[in-house]
């Protein structure tokens, strides 16, 4: 049995203590590094916290858990305040907004102020060169991209601004997406939660929107268990009704086949009951999923297979990119044979629209 997959059903209330409990500080620190590499540290504290009423768990071990955990719960009420902020920003400048992940997932957690999040994700209704223009006159915008732009409006807070959530590679499966995209937007644009201070998705669209959000960093960068844990949360909020007509819209996107192995994934890990699922699970899919994820970490930074120079070009970083898709052909042949074309299309289609420049 995985230890920290015990951890991690232990943090979801699946069970009550771990099976295998750690017999030495090596195990303690591996346990340890491997949560951190998923960043779930201050998501499992709350169960480590009991747990070191009952065992001893050694002093630096447990006080490392609880400096993340009270890090983590400062950086939520921030990043709080900042969605607040930037949602108010663009109201009164005449757009309509919509905040995705973060805070919205963050509401489905027993510790809301435990989920540990990064940057501020804001899709803003308009058209690119609209607000690209807004904020160029007002802040200091950094790398444009097809679907977003990052962008400096608060200090110590990253903040990606999204002109549309997430993208294809391949140009039919993108202008199938966008289609559904514009025809979700009134909804989630207008879906204010009074409690958080912000427009957020509904949870219909979230249960297409991350399961797209977690294919698209498998395919380019890695995935952690810490997005698949927002996902089982999502499930777990879901009721049958809506659950139908999600599953019809992933068939739509053509998405079910990935779906079957994020089921199995949710299952393996989670254990996601069946009632709950989408689809039925598919284990070889799975299994390979599962796999790239315990290999990649949190958005791959811990694949050393991603492994780079600082000083990596452009052409470099397109080499790169092409070389680690083709580890995932057998599985997604369209997305990875369409990825150097839409490399290639995308940087000409920045420079024609002036947005390989930085700044205002």
């Amino acid at each position: 049995m995985n230890t920290f997959f015990e951890l991690v059903r232990a943090s979801i209330g699946k069970s009550e203590t771990l099976e295998h409990v750690p017999a030495s500080l090596a195990e303690w620190d591996q346990l340890q590094e491997v949560t951190g590499r998923h960043n779930l540290l201050a998501f499992t504290f709350p169960f480590i916290d009991r747990l070191h009423d009952e065992i001893d768990i050694p002093l630096g071990v447990y006080s490392r858990w609880a400096m993340m955990a009270e890090k983590v719960s400062s950086r939520s009420k921030f990043q709080q305040e900042s969605c607040e902020k930037l949602y108010k920003n663009f109201a009164d400048n005449g757009f309509r907004t919509c905040i995705l992940k973060g805070r919205a997932a963050a509401a489905l957690y027993p510790h809301p102020e435990l989920r540990q999040g990064g940057d501020i994700d804001i899709w803003v209704e308009g058209d690119r060169h609209t607000v690209v223009d807004f904020l160029r006159s007002k802040f200091e915008v950094h790398k444009i991209v097809y679907h977003h732009c990052d962008v400096k409006m608060i200090k110590g807070m990253g903040v990606e601004v999204h002109f549309t959530p997430s993208w294809m590679n391949s140009f039919s499966s993108n202008r199938r997406l966008q289609q559904w995209f514009a025809s979700q937007a009134g909804e989630q644009f207008s879906n204010f939660d009074g409690e958080l201070g912000f427009s957020v998705p509904t949870l219909a669209f979230d249960a297409v929107y991350m399961l797209i959000h977690i294919y698209r960093h498998v395919l380019d960068e890695g995935i952690g268990l810490r997005q698949l844990l927002d996902y089982y949360y999502v499930l777990e909020h879901l009721d049958s009704a809506a659950r139908a007509k999600v599953l019809g819209d992933i068939r739509y996107l053509k998405l079910e086949k990935f779906a079957a192995a994020v089921m199995y994934v949710l299952e393996e890990v989670f254990l996601l009951d069946e009632s709950l699922m989408l689809c039925a699970p598919d284990e070889s899919e799975g299994a390979f999923l599962l796999s790239e994820i315990m290999a990649s970490g949190n958005f791959g930074k811990y694949d050393i297979r991603n492994a780079h120079s600082s000083s990596e070009g452009l052409i470099g970083h397109g080499k790169r990119k092409v070389s680690r898709g083709l580890r995932y052909l057998r599985y997604y042949p369209s997305e990875v044979l369409a990825m150097p074309l839409f490399m290639c299309w995308q940087y000409f289609w920045r420079r024609k629209n002036g947005f390989l420049y930085k700044g205002r």
